[in-house]
């Protein structure tokens, strides 16, 4: 049986170690200055070399060569037996597997022996941080004060849960995610010599995929070899490994970006019925997005790891969004792609993420600022413009007679029965905005996919104890009001009052005559002066006022009142 290609290619010297130059330097410097510590600790994620440098450390301080600068040499007594695995001074051992305070003991019994070959006896101990609270306590004195002939590796990827104690007593070396850049090149250096032909662009799928670990980028070339082509290029790549290739998840961003819902649920399906796994295409479509946004924002190609090839290609896409569609559009893949893992979720938070994002530009940037409170003293005006204008409501001083008459000169050419407004078309005040945001975190926790469908909606208003809610597709209201007494339960536990939630149908506004009561988190109104002498209007006016939707809302938010002339 062949060894795995990550062992076949496992480095032997510094040099050979990817990516983290400053490891391997600060250790070769050691060692010519005869620095050698006596405790290490190894950290960063897994396949970065953490294990392999250990040994490569532990050759080096027991090589034979008589060149400090040469060593390790891989080819004295003590190299060879460490690359064979048959040295007794080299103890490798798992924490995940030997956690107990017994084996920490029995571990201490054995480092008072000296040496029975090399130099130092090297103890390399994996996934250190797998260790019991006692075990590290037994570890603790022995790592103060080892034998001189005695050196600890200690490596982790998780170095938050050691103790500072033992933190403290050990030389630490972070290790770094490997670029893609540099595994591509190794990995076609390990191509060239197993006689592959691997495209750039193959490389670099691979390299991607393997999100900055060495040893898990050398296993996908492995398998991917093992599937018998000698060229490799980049559709096997991505048929081996499960992917949906770049043009369709190209193809599936220009769809979202020209906001066109039938193509958008057409590609869907079709990559279905393909038989693609929806997890592995949530995430390409995130990591596809998350590039976009970096070159939208940044406008720098070197903060994304790719080709020249399929850089041109990002950089014209990242044009056709803004920056908040696309956080807003990785923000609904990432909540799909966590409902996608609770049981029986089907295709439903697939397509409420796309259908949402294909929403973001009416639901990101069109919201009108709130309205700002008007005094209700007004500066006197001729007849003319008093019969035209709405009185403040607050101590500011009034907008000039241009500005202020140019609003109710629009509220006067509407019709007294205005269309519905569309979702977010008026801003919320932060009480209902902040009853919503905590409604949507609550129903999360027990049922994420009820939480993804209210997302798709939005509150209209809080009226009578009653929180209005639009929804834009009849399919997600109907879908909610199925699901309404866990709706209500959860409203009634966030505003710590009765509640419920009403669904409005398309078209329909919440009832004129309804009370607005202020939401549980909103600031109560500051109390108004007294109102000067009432200025009587006609009864046409009054009436268009009344029914003008701006108006009615400063009117429930403020407390004002529309009095006739």
């Amino acid at each position: 049986m062949s060894d795995a290609l990550y062992l076949r290619y496992r480095p032997q010297t510094f040099e050979d170690v990817v990516g983290q130059k400053h490891v391997s330097e600060t250790l070769r410097h050691a060692l010519r200055q005869d620095r050698i510590g006596h405790a290490y600790l190894f950290t960063g994620p897994r396949g970065t070399g953490k294990t392999s440098t250990a040994r490569i450390l532990a050759k080096a301080v027991n090589c034979l060569a008589d060149d400090i600068s040469e060593r390790p040499d891989n080819t004295c007594a003590i190299c060879t037996a460490i690359n064979q695995g048959r040295l007794m001074d080299l103890i490798e051992i798992d924490a995940a597997s030997n956690t107990s305070v017994d084996d920490v003991r029995s571990l201490i019994e054995k480092v008072a022996f000296s040496p029975s070959e090399a130099r130092y006896k090297v103890y390399v101990i994996d996934e250190v941080h797998m260790l019991s609270t006692s075990a590290f306590n037994a570890l603790l004195k022995t790592l103060e004060e080892p034998p001189a002939h005695v050196i600890f590796i200690l490596a982790t990827t998780e170095p938050h849960k050691i103790p500072a104690t033992i933190l403290s007593r050990c030389q630490r070396f972070d290790f770094h995610r490997i670029t893609t850049r540099d595994i591509s090149a190794h990995l076609g250096d390990i191509a060239q010599r197993e006689g592959l032909e691997v495209t750039p662009d193959a490389l670099a799928i691979i390299a991607r995929s393997a999100t900055g670990s060495m040893r898990d980028a050398i296993s996908l070339l492995d398998q991917i070899a093992a599937y018998g082509h000698t060229q490799i290029d980049d559709e096997l790549v991505r048929e081996v490994l499960g992917m949906v290739s770049g043009l369709a998840i190209a193809d599936f961003v220009d769809a979202l970006a020209a906001g066109d819902p039938a193509d958008v649920l057409t590609q869907l399906h079709d990559l279905i019925d393909k038989g693609v796994e929806l997890s592995q295409l949530i995430n390409q479509l995130i990591d596809q997005l998350r590039t976009l946004l970096l070159l939208n924002v940044g406008k720098d190609p070197s903060l994304v790891d790719l080709p020249d090839s399929l850089l041109v290609t990002a950089q014209q896409q990242a044009q056709k969004f803004t920056a908040p569609q696309l956080l807003h559009t990785i923000r609904s893949f990432t909540e799909a792609g966590q409902a996608l893992k609770t049981p029986f979720a089907g295709y439903l938070p697939v397509e409420l993420a796309l259908l949402d994002a294909l929403n973001i530009g009416e639901t990101v940037a069109v919201a009108p600022p709130p309205m700002k409170a008007v005094s209700a003293k007004a500066s006197p005006k001729p007849a003319a413009q008093r019969s035209s204008q709405t009185k403040p409501t607050s101590g500011r001083p009034a907008a000039s007679p241009r500005k202020a008459a140019s609003q109710p000169q629009r509220a006067r050419t509407r019709s007294s029965e205005p269309p519905p407004p569309a979702l977010s078309s008026f801003p919320l005040d932060s009480g209902t905005a902040a009853l919503w945001r905590q409604l949507l975190k609550n129903i999360r926790r027990i049922n994420p996919r009820l939480q993804a469908l209210l997302r798709s909606g939005e509150p209209a208003g809080v009226r009578d104890g009653n929180l209005y809610l639009r929804f834009r597709h009849d399919f997600h209201r109907e879908q909610v009001r199925a699901e309404i007494d866990q709706v209500n339960k959860a409203l009634s536990e966030v505003a710590g009052r009765p509640m419920q939630a009403v669904i409005l149908e398309e078209g329909q506004n919440i009832p004129s005559g309804a009370a607005t009561d202020p939401a549980p988190a909103s600031t109560p109104p500051a109390s108004q002066p007294a109102s000067p002498p009432a200025t009587k209007r006609s009864p046409t006016q009054s009436s268009s006022l009344k029914d003008n939707p701006v108006v009615r809302r400063a009117v429930d938010k403020w407390g004002g009142e529309i009095v006739e002339e």
